[in-house]
């Protein structure tokens, strides 16, 4: 059932299918194309989304060394930074606009972005950076971040951003990690009224900073911004290392992804440009930390097509739910990127206005539940406003997956990514249609990881050892004919029960629904009888068990009754949103849960081990 059907003047009228009439064809055709003819593809974005080249490529791809180690636009010369900033010098548009807590606002252009960014840049070969060093950004997603950002790409070092909210130990491992020369950071931030300390972990680190608010033992920010150096953008090869962004799962250590400028920049334009929409006059926002992929993606793809992002590194329910409207409202907001927690949040405070300004909005991070989907379109957006459900990840610094305004919608839908060559696959790596499987690449796209930083052999058992020269994402979930996705949660999350699979996503689904319930999170157990069982984790009204059972035994059937239903004040989740399932598991059962680095909140995780012992123990 289409939930949001554009005509077609409306389908026209999107950035998608004025591309698609550019090249003759019908959006259904170039969608085809891009996944059958990569060398007619991508020439075809790099023109529609305005990419120049300093040197142009001699060949889009080449996969002489296998799909695991594709290059892409070979021996071109382009740096991220140029695309977004430098090009740009002369534009008074404004490229950046700021609030923090307080709702202190900055505006800054182009023209002086361009600025301020060579003159951090000089700061940077001032104090020996040089092209292809590491540079961590430990900040805010402020208005210094994104300037931050740009230098250390403006001069070919790579940039590694890091969440604001990490302490000291996870800063140290991904610094350590990656060889990072430089720290940038700041004193700190308002979240939720109160002042979030970041200098003294940078300090502890031990590296030379650059430090917003100035330190006793670094350079200043402010100092470094008013310098008076401008410095030309640094011709880097298309494969040249850009970004270098962490993803951590629940065992092991952090994973350092490899992003480079051609691949990446011209990736993500392709998908704010059309997943997103992004026309002129559009402002961005997209509620993230420069730390997580959706960081940089909001940044560059919206600089890049000359647009203006807006950015607030305070808390968008403080002092309360209002926040996040007034913050829309004021600045014109048009593009709102938010995640299924949040909507939830929302939805369980019985708001019912509307985001008036906002056109189109997106989302990902997590599956969605059926109350929660339907609420952010029918009540948030009117009934009227898209949702750009998108689903990728770190590793690729993108979209496998993405609905988008110019196909129809349906509920919880994503749509194959454009050139992604995304598909389900079975056990025996067959491609199934209407049945749940594992979500693939059947050949490499730009944007892909380049492996990850100095282990080869992770990256290759990760992603290339499942099935034979295909991309395994590690999620499950379901395609039909007609092109669209829906995800179920990761693969390695998926239970089995009674000899069925089901991704853990339709069982809290279905908890979901049961009034009372905010958040759920189901795994499995080791049973002696049936192999596995279900535990039901819930966040909502107490004394909900015996309905959430009857429900998963209404919906499912009696061999999925749970074993146990329990209430928590909060779930497990990352710091940006993701429900920690295995952790959930691990917590539970009393095993080791691994990297907890990640982690919004350990008092959750100590709720849940003090269940398992209390239960384990007794039976």
């Amino acid at each position: 059932m289409f939930v949001y059907k554009p005509d077609e003047a409306e389908i026209a009228s999107t950035n998608l299918g004025m591309f698609a009439s550019s090249v003759g064809i019908t959006v259904k055709e170039l969608y085809d194309k891009a996944d059958s003819d990569p060398e007619w593809f991508w020439p075809q974005v790099i023109k529609d989304t305005g990419i120049e080249f300093f040197s142009p490529y001699k060949k889009v791809f080449d996969n002489s060394g296998g799909p695991q180690h594709t290059k892409w636009f070979t021996e071109g010369l382009i740096n991220i930074e140029y695309n977004a900033v430098s090009r740009y010098k002369d534009s008074s548009k404004p490229a950046v606009i700021y609030q923090n807590e307080y709702l202190e606002r900055e505006t800054l252009s182009y023209s002086g972005l361009n600025i301020y960014v060579s003159s951090v840049a000089s700061t940077l070969l001032d104090m020996g950076i040089r092209k292809g060093d590491r540079v961590g950004i430990y900040m805010p997603f402020n208005l210094k971040s994104a300037i931050a950002f740009y230098s250390i790409l403006r001069i070919g070092a790579v940039a590694v951003p890091m969440f604001s909210g990490y302490g000291y130990e996870a800063v140290k491992t991904r610094v350590e990690d990656a060889g990072v020369k430089l720290l940038f950071t700041s004193k700190g931030y308002s979240r939720k009224g109160k002042f979030v300390d970041m200098m003294s972990v940078a300090e502890k680190v031990g590296l030379p900073i650059i430090a917003e608010g100035g330190s006793k033992k670094g350079y200043s920010f402010e100092d470094a911004m008013h310098g008076q150096k401008r410095i030309e953008t640094e011709k880097t090869g298309s494969e040249d290392t850009a970004i270098m962004l962490y993803t951590s799962g629940t065992t092991g250590k952090p994973k350092g992804t490899v992003h480079v400028h051609g691949g990446a920049l011209i990736n993500i334009a392709k998908e704010v440009k059309y997943y997103m929409d992004l026309k002129d006059g559009d402002v961005l926002h997209w509620i993230t930390d420069l730390g997580w992929m959706m960081g940089p993606w909001a940044l560059i793809g919206t600089n890049v097509l000359h647009g203006t992002i807006y950015l607030y590194d305070g808390a968008v329910d403080y002092p309360d739910a209002s926040r996040l409207f007034t913050i829309l409202e004021d600045n014109n907001v048009t593009l709102l990127g938010l995640s299924p927690t949040l909507v939830r949040m929302l939805r369980y405070k019985n708001i019912e206005r509307r985001f008036n300004t906002v056109r189109l909005f997106g989302s990902t991070g997590e599956p969605w539940d059926d109350e929660s989907w339907s609420y952010l379109f029918n009540v948030l957006g009117g009934g009227k406003t898209p949702i750009s459900n998108i689903s990728g990840g770190t590793d690729i610094i993108g979209c496998f997956l993405a609905s988008n305004p110019a196909i129809p919608i349906k509920p919880k839908c994503l749509y194959r990514g454009l050139g992604m060559n995304a598909s389900i696959f079975d056990e025996n790596g067959k491609e199934v249609y209407g049945k749940v499987g594992y979500l693939v690449a059947k050949k490499p796209s730009p944007s892909m990881t380049r492996g990850l930083w100095m282990a080869e052999d992770r990256y290759l058992e990760s992603y290339w050892s499942r099935f034979q020269g295909v991309w395994f994402h590690g999620d499950f979930g379901e395609m039909d004919e007609d092109g669209y996705f829906y995800l179920y949660g990761r693969a390695d999350d998926v239970i089995k029960v009674a000899g069925k699979r089901v991704g853990p996503n339709e069982l809290e689904d279905i908890v979901m629904a049961v009034n009372g319930v905010i958040e759920a999170a189901v795994i499995s157990i080791p049973d002696k009888i049936k192999g596995e069982a279900l535990a039901v984790f819930y966040v909502g009204e107490p004394d909900l068990s015996g309905r959430i059972k009857d429900a998963i035994e209404s919906k499912m059937g009696k061999p999925f009754s749970p074993s146990y239903v329990l209430r928590l004040r909060k779930l497990p989740k990352t710091r940006n949103g993701k429900t920690m399932r295995r952790v959930i598991r691990s917590s539970f059962l009393g095993q080791d849960p691994g990297d907890l680095s990640n982690t919004e909140d350990l008092d959750s995780i100590k709720e849940i081990e003090e269940l398992g012992r209390t239960i384990f123990n007794n039976d």
